[in-house]
C-alpha cells in the first residue's frame, strides 16, 4: 500500500559488506559446511585459509562450473543479485526463472542462505536503518522495533516479495523485502505476486492511483449519518486495474470495515465543528484556524510519511472526500 522510503541513512553498501563477507570455515566438519569442505580444501587458491567468504564461494562455484553456476549466473555478480535495485531483480527473475532444477540446487540453496543470516545480519540491519513504523502492504499494524533488557527486539516480519523457495537465488536480494505485519506476509500472501508491483519498487504508486472513497446509504442525506452501518469505505483505482489483484490478495476492503468508526468519527467531528464554529474557536484561543482544524480531524500533512501511523492513508483520503483540507 505505502512505497518503502529508503533514506539517505539506508546504507546499502553496509548490508552489502555484512552479506558478502560472512564466513564459512573450511576445516570445520558439521554437516552445514560439507559443501565448503568438498569444494575448498583441495582447492590451490585456499589451502592456506582457515576461512572463506560468501562472495568468494559464489565466484569459484561459477569459475569450477559447480552444479551449473557458471550458466545460470552468466554475466551477474553477487553484488548485483545483493544489491540489484527491484527493476534488477525482475530482471534475473525472468531470465533465470523457476525451474525444478533451480530450486532444487543444492548450491543455490547453500550460496543463499537466508534462515543463517535472518536475525545476526538481515534484521538487525533493516532494524538499524530504517525507520520502521506500521506495515507497508496494509498500513493497519505497528510493525516497530523496541527495546527488552537493553536488546532491540521487532514486530515485523520481512517479507520476500519473490518468494524464496521459487526463487532462491533472490533470498538475500536486498529490494527482494518488504517489512510487513504477521497477517499480511503468513496468512494472506504466501508466495503470490503482483506483477511487479513492490512497496520497494521506485514505480510502486498505490498511494496515488488508489483511493479510499466514502460510500453512504439512500438514507443519508447531506452528510446526515446517524449510525455507522449507513457509511461504507472501499479502495478504489483510477486510470488502471493494476493493483486489483493487490487488494483482493491483502483483504484490504475487507479489513478496512473493521474500522470504519475512525470515519464515522471524522464524519460527527464534521457535525460539530463547521467552519463557523472553527473560526469562533480561532477568536477565543489566539491559535491559528489551520492548526485547531488539524488538531480536531488529526489531518496529515501532505509531507508527512504515511507509514509513520497506521490508518493514515485511510485518514488523509477521507479528509479529502469530506473536504477537510
Amino acid at each position: 500500500m505505502l512505497q518503502i522510503d529508503y533514506s539517505k541513512k539506508f546504507d546499502k553498501n553496509k548490508y552489502y559488506e555484512k552479506i558478502s563477507k560472512k564466513r564459512f570455515n573450511i576445516n570445520i566438519t558439521d554437516d552445514s559446511n560439507k559443501i565448503i569442505r568438498k569444494e575448498f580444501q583441495n582447492i590451490n587458491d585456499f589451502l592456506d585459509k582457515k576461512t572463506i567468504k560468501l562472495e568468494e564461494v559464489y565466484n569459484k562455484f561459477k569459475e569450477i562450473k559447480k552444479d551449473n553456476f557458471h550458466i545460470i549466473f552468466e554475466g551477474i555478480s553477487f553484488k548485483c543479485l545483493i544489491l540489484g535495485n527491484f527493476r534488477t531483480l525482475h530482471k534475473i527473475k525472468k531470465r533465470i526463472g523457476t525451474s525444478d532444477d533451480i530450486k532444487k540446487n543444492e548450491s543455490i540453496k547453500f550460496v543463499f542462505n537466508y534462515t543463517e543470516l535472518r536475525e545476526t545480519y538481515i534484521s538487525s540491519f533493516f532494524e538499524d536503518n530504517l525507520t520502521i513504523s506500521t506495515c507497508y502492504y496494509c498500513n493497519i499494524d505497528y510493525i516497530n522495533s523496541y527495546n527488552v533488557d537493553k536488546k532491540k527486539k521487532n514486530k515485523f516480519t520481512l517479507d520476500h516479495y519473490y518468494d524464496k523457495s521459487t526463487y532462491p537465488y533472490l533470498a538475500l536480494s536486498l529490494y527482494n523485502f518488504v517489512p510487513s505485519c504477521y497477517a499480511c506476509n503468513s496468512k494472506l500472501k504466501g508466495i503470490k505476486e503482483f506483477s511487479n508491483l513492490s512497496p520497494s519498487s521506485i514505480k510502486f504508486d498505490f498511494n496515488q492511483k488508489v483511493k479510499f472513497r466514502l460510500y453512504l446509504t439512500d438514507s443519508c442525506k447531506d452528510l446526515n449519518i446517524k449510525l455507522e452501518k449507513n457509511i461504507d469505505i472501499k479502495l478504489k483505482e483510477r486510470y488502471s486495474d493494476e493493483y486489483e489483484k493487490y487488494i483482493e490478495v491483502f483483504k484490504l476492503n475487507e479489513r478496512y470495515q473493521a474500522h470504519k468508526d475512525i470515519v464515522f468519527e471524522m464524519i460527527k467531528k464534521a457535525e460539530l465543528y463547521p467552519e463557523s464554529r472553527l473560526k469562533e474557536l480561532q477568536d477565543l484561543t489566539g491559535i491559528n484556524y489551520q492548526q485547531i482544524k488539524k488538531d480536531i480531524f488529526n489531518l496529515i500533512d501532505d509531507n508527512m510519511d504515511l507509514s509513520k501511523k497506521p490508518f493514515s492513508k485511510l485518514i488523509k483520503d477521507i479528509t479529502q472526500e469530506l473536504n477537510l483540507i
